[in-house]
């Protein structure tokens, strides 16, 4: 089938003449037929696309028709060929082409060219094939028929026009005394050229060989002489050495990996490389096993031991560099180790969290129980109105969450455990609920087992900090709602009133409330960051908004006016105590006032080095785990050590910001990216605590 050819000519003569080393390539050829399409970029005639009908392949071979009828021969880069590139010189000018296809269409591809810069031309024989060539170190390998005298004639003519002469043996021992440059080829020859007036471009060693099949090799590469001899270090890979120079590099696995390897391509000489990596080996500590080596003039093959890893390093050549394989394994007698050392820094975190978590339930519970002492017997609670959950819920509720079609329901309460399980061992009773007796039953968690027919809810209750959180499930929570119960009779409006204070000194509340709960935030022991009171009063938001300013105030209390916000149903008022900021929340719920009155204590915060600037939120990090991690925030990123911000090492790295909402990103060793989101408030602190296992991440307000 023959093929239309087409070409674009827009704004003028398109054509780069070839001196200037890069072709215009809007003048190249394209199926007739296939349309250009716009590419984002400010020079339209370095790169150009263009789509049409016809698969990828018969794209590939169509363009290569009429690239080659154009005069341009296809070559591949060394060690970069690829099923969908292609790669094309003709004199002085290169371009690289890519076929693709058009979206999900299979009907329709593209090729999209690229002008190539042609740092160092190197002539192509006619009629070559299997051309294989490198513009930057230079290297060009290719098979003619033509003979070797035929071929060396071509070269020392080509190459004269583009500026090499012969080099002397004279010439070449002179700057490079190792040289020697008159060796004999078996069934060829063997020749080198340097640049005229050019000292940056090293000498090239041409070599022609006639095999058995009647056809010539052709090799051109840097001369071997002139390549570096004794190889610098670069940055090291995976914990294991590179060469400061190399083509490209890369590894799996990081350096405290069970498994790991890495890879190099250098542009330089088997024994320099082999030299090189036996040197940084050594320094780092690792031993050569001279039984399991194997050296030949283009492969060697080497093992090494460390106290921990064993190792093979195998190096070949391909073209004009050498290859590198670096494979290491821990040794089995260390992976066990370092799993039982794990087990054990793991149990010891655990132990430490959990007496950590025993201090500081048994000193809440021992001010909770202290405070309700102080007040008298806790008020039975009463259903909240209009509740849509298949079973009442208090009116101490908050953060409902009903999941009918999974049977499950969760919410906090101010309420104490114990009042929580009254509530609902008389509510569900009333609803035809039998109660089954369970063995955990204390003050600070009780667990509920109801059944009625055939359906059946189980119930947790534990307190947490100054809130209790209650779950539910079971399949009595997929019913239909029923209408809530009430506890206790009469849930009427009290009529404004002055409300007598029950003579807290610190943190009053109305004698008249109906529940009252004082919770702190910091260290066991030790004084609080912050303390929270929440009560509810069967008063209206008038007269709990009376009582608190008035019993502030004698307090000592000055509020900031211009910052009150007051609506029908809700306060919220800022004041500054003796001891720090406080914030006042009142909210009309179920006929009643709930209070929410939060202080903080900034001198503690500062003693403990977790207060943050005016306006800016602290972060604090800590690591559970017992490698390192890195956290991102904002794109700022920081190391986290093993065992960091816990009982034991309490002092972690830290970052201030504005407030906002922010992603994390925790990356560990060997483990996938994992990400997260926080949001936080001005003048918050927060404590963000990597989890054993280096993934997720435990925000926790501090401050």
């Amino acid at each position: 089938m023959a093929l239309l050819v087409s070409t674009a000519i827009a704004g003028g003569s398109l054509a780069c003449r070839a001196e200037d080393g890069l072709v215009d390539v809007r003048t190249l050829p394209h199926i007739e037929g296939a349309m250009a399409r716009p590419e984002a970029t400010k020079y339209p005639n370095l790169s150009a696309s263009y789509f049409g009908a016809g698969n990828v392949a018969d794209t590939i071979a169509n363009i290569g028709k009429l690239l080659a009828a154009d005069g341009w021969i296809v070559y591949t880069p060394p060690l970069e060929g690829s099923d969908r590139s292609r790669w094309y010189k003709k004199g002085a000018q290169g371009v690289s082409a890519s076929f693709m296809s058009d979206g999900s269409r299979t009907d329709r591809s593209g090729v999209s060219y690229s002008s190539q810069r042609l740092e160092v031309n190197l002539p192509f024989p006619d009629r070559a094939t299997d051309i294989v060539y490198d513009e930057r170190r230079p290297y060009l390998g290719c098979t003619t028929a033509e003979t070797v005298d035929a071929t060396l004639a071509f070269f020392q003519k080509e190459l004269a026009t583009l500026g090499w002469s012969p080099l002397s043996a004279a010439a070449a021992e002179a700057r490079w005394p190792n040289a020697k440059i008159d060796e004999t080829i078996a069934n060829g020859v063997r020749v080198y050229f340097s640049r005229d007036g050019n000292t940056r471009q090293l000498p090239v060693m041409l070599t022609l060989q006639r095999s058995a099949d009647n056809k010539t090799s052709v090799e051109i590469r840097v001369a071997p002489f002139a390549l570096p001899q004794d190889l610098a270090a670069g940055p090291e890979s995976a914990g294991l050495p590179r060469p400061e120079r190399i083509k490209s590099a890369g590894t799996t696995g990081s350096a405290d990996s069970i498994k790991r390897e890495a890879h190099a391509l250098i542009p330089a000489e088997l024994g320099p490389v082999l030299a090189f990596y036996r040197r940084e080996l050594g320094k780092k500590g690792w031993v050569e096993q001279s039984k399991d080596t194997v050296v030949t003039a283009d492969r060697a093959s080497l093992a090494f031991t460390s106290p921990e890893e064993t190792a093979t390093l195998q190096i070949g050549r391909k073209y004009d560099l050498t290859t590198v394989q670096i494979d290491v394994q821990v040794l089995p007698s260390v992976i066990a180790a370092r799993a039982k050392a794990k087990k054990e820094a793991d149990d010891r975190f655990i132990k430490d969290a959990l007496a950590f978590g025993q201090a500081a339930i048994a000193e809440a519970d021992a001010k909770r129980a202290a405070a309700q002492a102080a007040r008298g017997p806790e008020t039975a609670l009463r259903a909240m109105d209009g509740s849509s959950t298949p079973i009442p819920v208090p009116d101490t509720a908050s953060e409902i969450d009903f999941d009918g079609a999974d049977g499950r329901l969760a919410f906090t309460s101010s309420s104490s455990v114990s009042a929580l399980a009254d509530f609902y061992r008389s509510g569900m009773k009333t609803l035809g609920w039998k109660s089954t007796p369970s063995v955990i039953n204390n003050p600070n968690m009780v667990v509920l087992n109801f059944s009625k027919a055939k359906q059946s809810i189980s119930m947790t209750a534990m307190q947490m900090g100054p809130k209790v959180n209650v779950t539910a499930a079971g399949s009595g929570l997929k019913g239909a709602p029923v209408a809530a119960v009430a506890t206790t009779t009469g849930n009427a409006k009290s009529a404004e009133q002055v409300l007598e204070s029950d003579g807290d000194t610190d943190y009053p509340t109305p004698k008249q409330r109906t529940l009252r709960s004082l919770g702190t935030s910091g260290l066991p022991g030790g004084a609080p960051f912050r303390h929270e009171l929440s009560a509810s009063v069967p008063a209206g938001l008038d007269s709990v908004l009376a009582f608190y300013r008035r019993e502030l105030t004698q307090r000592q209390w000055q509020e900031d006016t211009k910052s009150a916000v007051i609506k029908p149903d809700s306060a919220t008022l800022a004041f500054k105590a003796p001891d720090g900021p406080a914030m006042l929340k009142l909210e009309r719920r179920n006929d009643e006032t709930t209070v929410s009155l939060v202080v903080r204590h900034p001198a503690e915060a500062t003693k403990a080095g977790i207060l943050p600037a005016l306006g800016k939120v602290r972060l604090l990090f800590g690591n559970m785990g017992d490698a390192e991690v890195s956290v991102s925030v904002n794109n700022k990123t920081i190391k986290v050590a093993p065992g960091v911000g816990g009982p034991q090492n309490p002092n972690g790295p830290t970052m201030e910001l504005p407030p906002g909402a922010y992603k994390v990103t925790i990356k560990a060793a060997g483990k996938p990216a994992h990400d997260s989101t926080i949001k936080v408030a001005a003048n918050d602190s927060w404590g963000l605590m990597v989890g054993p296992d280096g993934r997720d991440i435990l925000p926790l307000q501090l401050y």
